[in-house]
């Protein structure tokens, strides 16, 4: 892999980019890590970064290439020349709804892409708080530690006795509280399971094996403490109310937003099962009567109304039983449940629990064993398994996610994740995986526009498809708006979960305007509202066009990465997408139906291969 050859473009990228100056005029330092010789130091972000990118994905993407080493490709340097960069909000204690959210950047060991995941949770924050907007971590530690951060400096806990400790553990050990707050991993990471997962503040930071990078690197816990400061913007006060105000006003008349209130995002379980996106027993079905138990209204009664939110989110989304222990959203909900024939809310939450507190990817979990089941029973595997074993017991399926996570027993096979699996069994037909990492909760032959994303390794919800029903047609076109305005958001560090109560919550007759607004005028749907609120908070002059704008440069730095590290997204897009899902209309929804995944990914490629037109013409660039 030719590093030089990357940044040889990106300067030229960031040349013209950082022309449109989309930041606040300030000096922004990163904390680097230097895991090898247990150092660290300020960083000064360079000025044309922060013009060009500002914050989040954008700025964690640009970041991870300075820092990434030229022999990354090599198996025996992967840990200590594959950055990890974490980036905080630049809207990060302003109180704007939703500005905390949360950017890491790292190679996945999975799809061996460059990944970005996102979450709100208070780590940014306190980094921000200590006077830092990012922080990298380079090299590799000698042996398993605790990191702890704090304004006076960095502490590097080594021990070998923290081999083996669950998430909770390392939390108890830690201190995690009001002041404090830590990334952390369980026996998976340890491991170096590919599915393996951190865990921030009782949820996962992402998906494509985040956790075995920490593995790798040998950290067991990044712990940071710190307080938030107030965001200056001296004299402002009053217009920064007001705009605040229009946007608490828009997610009070959000139906969307009620919805989550009420039941969390298990909401969405319902719609799932109509348009037939939901995985029922490993993506061979697409509904199913008994989701209703999964759904919204009944986990509602179930478990009542409490409910609570990220750092800074309305939403609230997140729901707990009255003993206080978190419900899945429906992601985890879908994987863990109907996946694997179970539609038991009360056995999911403790699988929930149990992923968490191992360091597992939840929906990772599930796939792999949606797919352990359908081999057990079709005797591929028939030594896996204890004769009496089902994934309906909970007795059985809490030790498996044990043996998982500490790769022993019979959860060793199965620690290698579906796309091992399904080239130890020379049989490739139920292993739903894509560039190698296990399919989310989506059946996507009742989500097109879903598959499209997720192809390219995006694996961020589609708005208009999953949250509402404005996508009904034209799926590669509302693919790439999605992408341009999750990216663009992001990289201002707002959260996505904004999108659907600001943008289409408050439209007239949606499903009228579906029927009369043509391919080409996809456009008309813009992030008026959140660009209003983010120049008043910042004193920039943001446009929804800047949102989209950032996007797309979030999205070219991306692929140039990507194309370095040996994955063109506009060029080795054939078969990634499962032959399932493209092949096979029979399951149980009253639609039959098959992904056009060559349609889509031509017409997704021609508008994408506009975007780097556009940017080209306007940078001078070949």
């Amino acid at each position: 892999m030719n590093i030089a050859v990357l940044k040889e473009r990106l300067e030229r990228l960031d040349q013209g980019f950082a022309k449109d100056d989309l930041s606040e005029k300030k000096v922004e330092k990163a904390l680097v890590l230097d895991l090898s010789d247990e150092s660290f130091y300020d960083w000064v972000i360079p000025e044309q970064y922060l013009n060009a990118y500002v914050s989040g994905p954008a700025l964690g993407a640009r970041l991870w290439a300075e820092f990434a080493g030229a022999n990354i490709e090599e198996p025996s340097t992967y840990e200590s020349n594959n950055p990890i960069v974490i980036t905080s909000s630049s809207l990060s204690n302003s109180g704007m709804p939703g500005c905390e959210s949360v950017s890491i950047a790292f190679r996945s060991p999975v799809s061996q892409t460059l990944r970005f995941n996102v979450g709100s949770n208070t780590f940014g924050m306190r980094l921000r708080a200590i006077g830092y907007s990012a922080l990298i971590i380079t090299g590799r530690l000698r042996r398993p530690a605790i990191v702890d951060i704090k304004r006076s400096g960095v502490t590097y806990n080594i021990s070998e006795v923290f081999i083996g400790y669950c998430v909770s553990q390392i939390e108890e050990l830690v201190g995690v509280g009001p002041m404090t707050t830590a990334m952390s991993i369980g026996p998976a990471g340890e491991q170096k399971v590919p599915f393996a997962a951190v865990i921030c503040e009782g949820a996962t930071t992402g998906r494509g094996g985040l956790g075995c990078v920490f593995g790798y690197k040998n950290i067991k816990s990044l712990c940071i403490t710190g307080f938030d400061t107030a965001f200056e913007r001296d004299g402002h006060e009053e217009s920064i109310r007001k705009s605040f105000q229009k946007l608490y006003d828009a997610l009070d008349a959000s139906p969307y937003c009620k919805a989550m209130q009420r039941s969390g995002s298990a909401s969405l379980v319902k719609s799932g099962s109509l348009k037939g996106w939901a995985p029922v027993f490993n993506f061979s079905r697409r509904t199913d009567p008994r989701l209703f138990h999964l759904a919204g209204d009944e986990v509602n009664r179930r478990y009542g109304p409490e409910h609570g939110g990220c750092i800074q989110c309305p939403i609230l989304c997140r729901h707990r039983t009255l003993n206080g222990i978190a419900i899945p959203g429906y992601e985890s909900a879908l994987m863990l449940g109907s996946n694997i024939a179970c539609f038991d809310m009360d056995k999911i939450i403790e699988r929930y629990a149990q992923c968490l507190d191992f360091g597992l990817d939840p929906v990772s979990t599930g796939n792999v064993m949606g797919w352990a089941s359908e081999a057990w029973s079709s005797g591929l595997a028939d030594n896996l398994f204890e004769p009496d074993f089902s994934f309906k017991d909970n007795s059985k399926v809490l030790p498996l996610i044990e043996m998982i996570a500490r790769r022993i027993g019979p959860g060793e096979p199965l620690s290698f994740g579906t796309y091992a699996l399904g080239k130890a069994c020379n049989d490739e037909s139920f292993a739903y995986t894509i560039m190698g990492l296990e399919c989310g909760p989506f059946d996507y032959r009742g989500a097109y526009a879903q598959s499209v994303s997720d192809s390219m390794g995006f694996w961020f919800t589609n708005h208009f498809e999953i949250n509402s029903n404005l996508c009904q047609k034209d799926h590669a076109d509302w693919a790439v708006l999605n992408e341009r305005l999750v990216m663009g958001l992001e990289s201002y560090g707002l959260s996505d979960s904004m999108i659907v109560p600001t943008m289409v919550d408050n439209l007239k007759h949606p499903n009228r305007l579906i029927r009369i607004i043509p391919k080409s005028d996809i456009k008309r749907i813009k992030p008026t509202l959140l660009a209003e609120n983010i120049s008043t908070v910042t004193g920039k002059d943001v446009q929804p066009e800047t949102i989209f704008e950032l996007g797309d440069r979030c999205w070219r730095l991306i692929y140039e990465i990507n194309r370095i590290l040996g994955f063109d997204m506009l060029n080795d897009t054939e078969n990634l997408l499962p032959v399932h899902f493209c092949i096979d209309p029979d399951s149980n929804h009253n639609v039959d139906s098959i992904v056009p995944y060559r349609e889509l990914m031509d017409r997704y490629c021609f508008l994408r291969k506009q975007t780097i037109a556009f940017q080209s013409a306007d940078l001078n660039l070949s």
